[in-house]
């Protein structure tokens, strides 16, 4: 029997450019020994049709969201990563297009729970040993805080 997972990692500013290179394939020299390079062009991102900048992106969505009377601070999270994927006999059970499909409830899922305005990717990874998504959002609350502790 297969099993969701689903694990959300907490990222500072300081640590968002590694979590873009790691999602957008930006780099050849990825220590990750499970990404079979020859399979990375059919990745794909349910958000964006373009590779994007985490960090101005960010700033865009704090920019137009956040309602908080205090500067934000330096260390303070400012995105959440969400992990979601199975065990690999899962996804060999499935179809390319039920995969897809897999992917994107799971993404209208997030989408309602953060606000689709407070994402800034939904990256599927299909060139490892395991299809998976990286879902990247800004943890704004609904009244324009930013708290990762209360979204999660």
């Amino acid at each position: 029997m297969s099993f969701l997972v689903c694990h959300i990692q907490k990222f500072k500013s300081s640590d968002v450019k590694g979590m873009q290179i790691h999602n957008q394939r930006e780099s050849e020299n990825s220590k990750n020994v499970d990404i079979d390079h020859e399979k990375t062009k059919f990745n794909f991102d349910l958000h964006n049709h373009s590779s994007v900048n985490y960090n101005k992106r960010i700033k865009e969505i704090l920019e137009n969201g956040y309602k908080g009377t205090k500067a934000i601070r330096k260390d303070a999270v400012v995105m959440t990563s969400t992990l979601v994927t199975s065990d690999s006999e899962f996804f060999k059970k499935l179809s390319p297009e039920k995969q897809q499909e897999f992917f994107k409830q799971s993404y209208d899922y997030f989408k309602e729970r953060y606000g689709e305005k407070n994402i800034e990717a939904a990256s599927i990874h299909l060139d490892e040993k395991t299809p998976h998504m990286h879902l990247c959002s800004v943890p704004l609350t609904e009244d324009g805080k930013l708290s990762a502790k209360t979204l999660l």
